[in-house]
């Protein structure tokens, strides 16, 4: 509860944490109540202050203490029921300043003042209408009503159709027992899946359909009738084959895409998906078809090729079949390990989580005119590995701060993240602060240092990309700072745009140095190490557009989701659909997640982020002089507004014309 400093976390226990979370949420709806009541006096001048601080100074409490609470149920043992018993109660509160009529009406009168006030002021009013206006506000109070058991009948639905992917997840294992079909597998996971812990080589080993033990079967399990069985199961959670446990979601699917359909049409749109472009930087669904075309149309030759060059390759290796969705992941595996070799022990050596920590913080300083200072020992954190950076200016003046979680617990719930602990708000008087959680392994000893994959650094730079926008924010209300009230489809713009920097040869051999000589990668081990890493990118590219495609057309038309399926994948995807493969019942994302008719985005965020970097290669990366220039334009644009500027427009500061898909092209590594 104390929002105006770090939180002690040796005093924070579940029960507290319960209690000061209902607290603050009783409190957050009582001055909000009081808040409302007071603008209904009409002799009150109606000021943007008047009416948007009080709303502030009662968020950012709530706010800090809910993330507080977030990030220990990831982080550690004993939270995880806290968290779900308060995340309810805190969502529903903050909930009411969207279905507030006073308040609604109250920003609209504001709306016509807007030449008087800021910029950030005014997306702050256009915020408030949106959300007003897409939860009902202007409809007859019977539609409302009607709106609002929409909204929960979606809520509740998608809570079931969650709860039968789960259920059909986790009651399905397989039992191997020759040890000759897992040789390949790597001895940590091979160790994860025996049932005898105390000896790893001795069977049977378990597999299961949780994602790191389907993955790894199908990338790694030589047999292919092993492979199909775990695809098989897979691919039909929740389906049909599941009738007789009550735990098929075919018709919960249709359910759902009906009750958004209403709920669209209830609030003037067509369909869902024009509804949903409300909130999207793409604004329109005719722009979005038209980058997975544009994009499908410059990756399906390259696929197509590479899937011959796949094929051939598998007959070469003994492979009489043709190859199926079961047979990629394995094949793939095994023809970039014949190009590119397979010593990702070596690869981690010349990557020390520290040379590399080190790096990312050198090509900040390049890039945005910052620097870090480690202030560990004089913050307390939740666990011995946790650190503490301070983030400073070009002047040593203190904008931000960071906790960094690197190593694997047992009791790490989501293995990385950045996330927000505390917004920043100039009313309050508070700086930001994030949480970076990763999962590297622990070092053997505490002498040893701690080795990352090249995907660990991907990954790092990537998380790192979200937390700069977080933390280098200069936006002054918290409701629209960092990546609050950043447009869905662009939320993974800074993140990947970091992640593109590790495709620089050179910027990667100034993150690496071995550990034991410091020297920096090796050139051809580098290249074959980025090679690698892009190795099934174009079909991962097609797969990606493929599910964006079937997404949009399951929420703007009623044709009948196999048919869809059916429809796109042969323009999508150069292997056969299996007319047993029910996926889309057990696709989670679209379905009861954050991407119902919004699972582009991924792709549309990597497109801007692509036309961005593309700026910094224009004017080559070792001219010192204009990446710096362009460095500081990025963060005045992307890691500097926030929320409180359009993302088109933000682009547009930062390039000075619309987006374009050029930039984003199949990978090329010489």
């Amino acid at each position: 509860m104390r929002t105006d400093q770090l939180p002690n976390f040796s005093e924070i226990t579940p029960q507290k944490s319960v209690a000061a979370c209902a607290k603050l949420a009783i409190e957050y709806e009582t001055k909000l109540e009081n808040h409302v009541e007071s603008l209904t006096d009409l002799k009150q001048e109606r000021t943007f202050e008047k009416l948007y601080n009080s709303l502030e100074e009662i968020a950012v409490p709530l706010n800090t203490a809910w993330a507080t609470v977030k990030n220990l149920n990831y982080a550690t043992d004993g939270f995880h029921k806290t968290f779900s018993r308060i995340h309810p109660q805190v969502e529903r509160a903050k909930n009411e300043r969207w279905v507030n009529e006073t308040l609604y009406y109250s920003f609209k009168e504001l709306e016509a003042d807007s030449v008087n006030m800021s910029e950030a002021q005014s997306r702050l009013v256009d915020l408030y209408l949106l959300e007003g206006r897409l939860n009902g506000m202007e409809l007859p109070e019977s539609d409302r009503r009607r709106l609002v058991e929409i909204l929960k009948l979606i809520s509740d639905e998608g809570s079931n159709f969650r709860n039968k992917v789960r259920i059909c997840t986790e009651m399905f294992t397989h039992d191997v027992t020759d040890m000759n079909i897992l040789e390949e597998m790597p001895w940590p996971l091979l160790a994860q899946m025996a049932k005898d812990k105390e000896d790893p080589t001795r069977g049977p080993w378990r597999a299961t359909l949780q994602q790191v033990s389907y993955q790894s079967m199908m990338t790694y399990c030589s047999d292919r009738l092993t492979r199909w069985n775990l695809w098989y199961a897979y691919h039909n959670r929740a389906s049909h084959i599941h009738a007789s446990r009550f735990l098929n979601n075919n018709k919960l699917i249709e359910s759902l895409r009906t009750h958004r359909s209403d709920l669209a049409q209830m609030l003037g749109y067509d369909n869902f998906v024009e509804m949903s472009m409300e909130t999207k930087m793409a604004n329109s669904v005719e722009n979005v078809l038209s980058m997975i075309e544009t994009l499908k149309s410059r990756f399906a030759p390259v696929l197509w090729e590479e899937m011959d060059q796949l094929q051939n390759f598998a007959v070469s290796e003994g492979f009489d079949h043709q190859l199926q969705m079961w047979d990629i992941p394995y094949w793939q595996r095994r023809q970039k390990e014949h190009l590119y070799g397979n010593d990702k022990a070596k690869v981690s050596e010349y990557f020390p989580l520290n040379t590399v920590l080190m790096g990312l913080f050198d090509l900040c300083t390049r890039l945005f005119n910052i620097t870090f200072e480690e202030v560990t020992p004089e913050i307390e954190t939740w666990h011995p590995d946790v650190r503490f950076f301070n983030i400073l200016d070009g002047n040593g003046e203190h904008i931000s701060g960071f906790y960094f979680d690197p190593f694997s617990r047992p009791e790490k719930t989501t293995s990385l993240y950045m996330d927000t602990g505390r917004e920043r708000s100039d009313l309050v008087g508070v700086w930001p602060y994030s949480y970076l959680s990763m999962k590297i392994p622990l070092p053997p000893t505490a002498n040893d240092p701690a080795l990352m994959r090249f995907e660990d650094v991907q990954n790092l730079f990537q998380e790192f990309g979200h937390g700069l926008q977080q933390l280098l924010t200069t936006v002054p209300y918290s409701e629209i700072s960092g990546q609050k009230n950043v447009e869905w489809d662009a939320f993974q713009v800074c993140a990947k745009f970091m992640r593109m920097w590790l495709t620089v040869p050179s910027v990667v051999k100034s993150v690496s140095g071995h550990c034991d000589t410091g020297e920096a990668i090796p050139d051809e081990l580098l290249t074959n190490t980025l090679k690698a890493s892009y190795h099934s990118y174009n079909f991962d590219m097609m797969y990606q557009l493929y599910v964006s495609a079937f997404d949009l057309e399951i929420y703007m038309t009623t044709t009948q989701w196999k048919s869809i399926m059916m429809q796109l994948w042969e323009t999508f995807l150069p292997v056969p659909l299996d007319d047993k493969d029910c996926l889309p019942c057990s696709m989670m994302p679209i379905f009861c997640e954050l991407y119902p008719a919004a699972y582009y985005s991924h792709k549309w965020s990597e497109m801007i982020a692509a036309d961005l970097f593309a700026a910094f290669a224009e004017v080559g990366f070792d001219n010192d002089k204009e990446i710096q220039a362009l460095g500081r334009r990025f963060r005045e644009t992307y890691l500097s507004l926030g929320g409180s500027v359009p993302a088109s427009e933000v682009f547009r500061r930062f390039r000075g014309r619309d987006p374009s898909t050029e930039a984003l092209q199949p990978p090329s590594f010489t």
